[in-house]
């Protein structure tokens, strides 16, 4: 019995060392060389660290700040980003247990339903194995407050729904996307029912003349900079920061700062902290791709000998390319937007401020750019992720409560597919449970 305590308790309820267990069996059963096996196993646990270590030093930078101005401003204040999030669920052990069980049964179950599916838009392996984690983290914080579920039926609802969307959301972008990306991939980055949307604003609000097309278009060179996740990040961390200080006040950040003689100026010491969430973001993405890099050839290589003929769902950068400019315009027109709903939860006094999300303006904002280019140029481009971002940003207002044991900690997941598909489903399962149980 002891032994069978240590395997559950200290072995598989570590995520790190579970996830280092499923790469080295993967490769053995892949029958990978000594050393490959050795280089993926110790790249997945290295990579999880590093991810942890990053997720660190974000909610270090954070959490004093939007912790004050909860206090002065008695809101919750929230930058929704889906990599900071998954850090702070990782420090609570058995939800991250079950976030890793729920990820990998949902990936499985996934690859079953793609099997027995026909149809040849429905062939998509969906490999954006850090998005499905985070994914599996959202269900298991909020499937216990909507539904009122224990861990087994958490486990159980929240691997049948992942499992169902990355199965069949991938093939609206197929379809969507067949005329320019050729069926080479599509996409798998929570944006995919998203994408109709952004294709159709395209339409309403653009033209589809080659000559509207973004990419015809000349701009400065200076602007492919912002391309760049860690550029924009850099430029755009310090002036979230300092826009939370200017809302606490000088006296609530100065406390933080420090108030002796060589204390840092509060402003500057605002500057200091976006540029050490940007670093944090780094760390993070940078044990992401470790991660990624080594668990995905285990998840591939099994999806390749399961599912001939199939093509990969990838993740947004892959999209990018397809519509340069129109992913730029994209990004801007969201930027816009996020800032609004900013600047409109602060003067409504919302009870949930919601900061402006490096997620939804860069990677939301390129990819729903793209879609509003190739269906209505550049002011389509513009519209799509102007018009997204607002609703990326404004539905966080709505979910956030529901986000169970990271509710408070002024982060949370973000991307368009959050807002227009599991903020409504949240709701539906939670009027469902109050119509059977009566509560």
């Amino acid at each position: 019995m002891q032994i069978i305590n240590f395997i559950v308790y200290q072995v598989l309820s570590n995520e790190t060392i579970f996830l280092g267990l499923v790469a080295l069996i993967g490769l053995l059963l892949q029958r990978k060389k000594f050393p490959q096996v050795i280089d993926g196993t110790v790249k997945t646990v290295i990579g999880l660290t590093v991810l942890s270590s990053g997720a660190g030093i974000l909610i270090n930078s954070l959490s004093p700040v939007v912790t004050k101005l909860n206090e002065t401003l008695h809101v919750k204040g929230v930058l929704p980003t889906n990599d900071a999030v998954f850090g702070v669920v990782l420090r609570f052990d058995t939800i991250a247990k079950d976030t890793v069980i729920t990820f990998l049964l949902a990936f499985f179950l996934h690859l079953i339903l793609v099997r027995i599916t026909p149809g040849k838009d429905f062939k998509n392996a969906y490999l954006t194995a850090h998005l499905m984690l985070y994914h599996a983290a959202f269900m298991n914080v909020t499937l216990p407050i909507v539904l009122h579920t224990n861990d087994f039926w958490t486990i159980a609802v929240g691997t049948i729904l992942n499992a169902i969307y990355y199965t069949y959301s991938p093939a609206i972008t197929r379809k969507l996307a067949r005329p320019w990306m050729h069926d080479v991939s599509t996409l798998g980055f929570m944006d995919q029912v998203g994408s109709i949307l952004a294709h159709f604003i395209g339409k309403w609000f653009g033209s589809s003349k080659p000559e509207q097309d973004a990419d015809n278009m000349k701009l400065p060179k200076w602007a492919s900079m912002f391309r760049d996740n860690t550029i924009v990040l850099f430029f755009l961390m310090p002036i979230i920061f300092v826009g939370i200080g200017l809302a606490v006040g000088q006296h609530g950040i100065q406390q933080l700062a420090g108030t002796g003689a060589g204390s840092t100026n509060w402003i500057m010491w605002l500057i200091i902290e976006g540029f050490t969430f940007t670093a944090g973001i780094v760390v993070l993405l940078q044990g992401v791709r470790m991660f990624i890099g080594s668990i995905v050839p285990a998840f591939k290589g099994i999806s390749d000998k399961f599912l001939p003929g199939s093509i990969p769902a990838l993740d947004a950068p892959t999209i990018f390319p397809y519509s340069p400019m129109g992913g730029m315009f994209g990004f801007l027109g969201s930027t816009v937007g996020c800032i609004l709903v900013t600047f409109a939860t602060i003067i409504f006094h919302s009870p949930v401020i919601v900061f402006p999300s490096p997620i939804i303006m860069c990677f939301d904002g390129n990819v729903m750019g793209v879609f509003g280019n190739k269906a209505g140029g550049w002011r389509g481009a513009i519209m799509a992720g102007f018009i997204t971002g607002i609703i990326s940003s404004a539905a966080v207002i709505l979910f956030y409560p529901l986000t169970g044991a990271v509710y408070g900690s002024g982060l949370t997941w973000s991307n368009i597919d959050y807002a227009i598909v599991w903020m409504p489903i949240m709701y539906l399962l939670k009027f469902v449970r109050s119509l059977v149980l009566g509560f």
